[in-house]
């Protein structure tokens, strides 16, 4: 599997459980050309938690398919670790997952699929490839 073509933040993945379309076709052009897709743990966790609980088995679904990598920050006491970047980025776009998907997208290089691209905006800028859902 190459490089992650796109981040899902926690909006994608709540459009995702609840059928928005776009997502699953993201999903299958990234695996047509052998790339993957991210999710950060934070926004993971995000999406859980503002879902009903019947809507949680789509997010374990698409966390088996084989494309999708959950990851989490690094944590280190001994130096520099993701968070501070994921906190300041978080100060600026007003949402922990949201700064965490900035983060991830900026050290990747990929685009975002987001339901809040202007969230994202202020931290990638106006150029940065983003998905709105």
């Amino acid at each position: 599997m190459s490089r992650p073509y796109y981040v899902l933040d926690t909006g994608a993945l709540m459009a995702y459980a609840q059928g928005v379309e776009v997502i699953g076709e993201t999903l299958v052009e990234v695996a047509d050309a052998d790339g993957s897709v991210v999710v950060p743990l934070v926004c993971l966790l995000e999406a859980y938690s503002l879902l009903d609980h019947a809507e949680h088995d789509y997010l374990q679904m698409l966390r088996q398919n084989p494309a999708v990598r959950v990851v989490s920050p690094v944590l280190r006491t001994d130096q520099v670790d993701d968070c501070a970047m994921i906190g300041g980025m978080a100060r600026h776009t007003g949402r922990l997952g949201a700064g965490h998907a900035a983060y991830v997208a900026l050290v990747n290089s990929a685009g975002v699929v987001t339901s809040r691209a202007d969230q994202l905006r202020q931290v990638l800028g106006d150029g940065w490839p983003i998905v709105e859902v």
